[in-house]
């Protein structure tokens, strides 16, 4: 008998759910916001596998980047409900991440579209097709992949998508991938710009949703790197002329400035909504209790937080029959929502990116996104503040959870393999 053939290595970052490391990182959190990502908590580097091609329609990718998400952060912090239904699309031990951009390092011999060398932004969903799954449920023959019905079938564990399936994910220096999920990169396209378009493609769809009239009035709630792409969005495809906004820091309001926005206010839930409705010119009804609101006010909100304050001002700043497009994930708690009854409000839940509709024609959002930069219609780039090696996660996590000293927006891992 011939001699096992040695399984390469590579170092990923893992989060596992298990009690006792959960309890120690829970404990140690809410002392100092670094405790949750402490050794012998449920975040660690350890070496699994290379991926394999799971068949031949599949290729690995050598890793450049990969962003660090706001549902990243949420999931380290334990920021989540535990009746959250999508905890049934999602297994452990992963390796968190799913905004990964890389270069095809080996492909199967079924894979058509790409070649070794080829530099591409990866979307995360595992659909049917990654799944292996033929003739491909309903939702998939329309494009619409964040719907699938088998996220719990095929020939990979359940799960979602990277981040979120028991052991891929993009926090590692490879990736394996169906070739489906692979898009190229322009020659004139960095990788640096390529990195954002998960995110973009998440704030593209939602305006997609909220389907603006340019002349109208949209406020943007919330100014993370997706708030922020979205009123890039807004100003530079859509064409919207009044885009206001809120944050909660002097430097993503000079951002969102810079990025088109017309008025941005700093978050004080006291005078909000007094302060948004005098732009507005719109007259305040004052209750016995709780906040003022107004009948008239803002045409659209995209909403990039989702939380239940952020939701009740919304609706009390939202013009009556105004629509309100929500793509946050927050714990749910308790608001006040009269408003939504009697202004006759639409509130929208927007969900990831698919196959989309728009100036034209019908193609996935990445391509969009690819055209709009290989165009020079948008340039993101602006908006990758740090990179961080794999090593240094601990560092680049305080980051995040420090905005207002480090004044981060998109902070990547960059890997020693990569070639830019």
């Amino acid at each position: 008998m011939g001699k096992n053939k040695q399984i390469e290595l590579m170092p990923a970052l893992i989060f596992e759910m298990k009690i006792g490391k959960l309890m120690k990182a829970y404990l140690r959190g809410k002392i100092n916001s670094s405790g949750y990502w402490k050794k012998n908590g449920p975040i660690n580097i350890k070496n699994v596998p290379i991926p394999t091609l799971i068949s031949e329609d599949w290729v690995l990718v050598k890793t450049v980047y990969c962003g660090i998400c706001g549902s990243d952060m949420k999931e380290l912090t334990l920021n989540g409900a535990r009746d959250n239904p999508l905890r049934s699309l999602i297994t452990f031990p992963q390796i968190l991440g799913h905004e990964p951009v890389g270069i095809i390092e080996k492909k199967g011999k079924n894979v058509t579209k790409f070649s070794v060398g080829d530099r591409v932004a990866i979307t995360p969903w595992f659909p049917c097709a990654s799944r292996g799954i033929s003739p491909v449920c309903p939702r998939c023959k329309i494009g619409d992949y964040t719907h699938c019905s088998n996220f719990q079938r095929g020939n990979l564990p359940s799960g979602m998508h990277l981040g979120a399936t028991k052991y891929f994910g993009g926090f590692a220096p490879y990736i394996g991938i169906h070739e489906s999920q692979c898009f190229l990169i322009s020659d004139n396209v960095s990788f640096d710009q390529a990195v954002l378009a998960d995110p973009f493609a998440v704030a593209f769809h939602s305006i997609l949703i909220l389907n603006p009239d340019p002349s109208c009035t949209i406020l943007v709630y919330g100014l993370g790197v997706i708030g922020l792409l979205a009123i890039m969005c807004l100003n530079n495809i859509f064409n919207v002329k009044n885009i206001i906004a809120i944050g909660r820091y002097q430097f993503q309001k000079d951002l969102a400035l810079k990025l088109g926005a017309k008025q941005v206010f700093i978050n004080n839930k006291e005078s909000l909504i007094e302060e948004v409705a005098e732009y507005m010119h719109a007259e305040l009804f004052i209750p016995e209790r709780g906040l003022k609101w107004s009948l008239d006010g803002v045409d659209g909100i995209i909403d990039t937080i989702a939380s239940a304050e952020s939701l009740e001002i919304g609706t009390r700043i939202l013009t009556a029959q105004g629509r309100l497009v929500f793509l946050g994930v927050s714990t749910p708690k308790r608001w006040e929502n009269t408003p939504h009854y009697f202004k006759e409000l639409e509130i929208i839940g927007s969900n990831a990116f698919s196959i989309e509709t728009f100036e034209g024609k019908r193609v996935h959002a990445f391509e969009f996104f690819m055209e709009y930069l290989a165009k020079k219609r948008i340039d993101p780039s602006i908006l990758i503040t740090h990179k961080f090696p794999l090593t240094a996660y601990k560092d680049a996590f305080d980051t995040l959870a420090n905005k207002s000293e480090s004044h981060a927006v998109k902070v990547v891992f960059k890997f020693s393999n990569s070639k830019n």
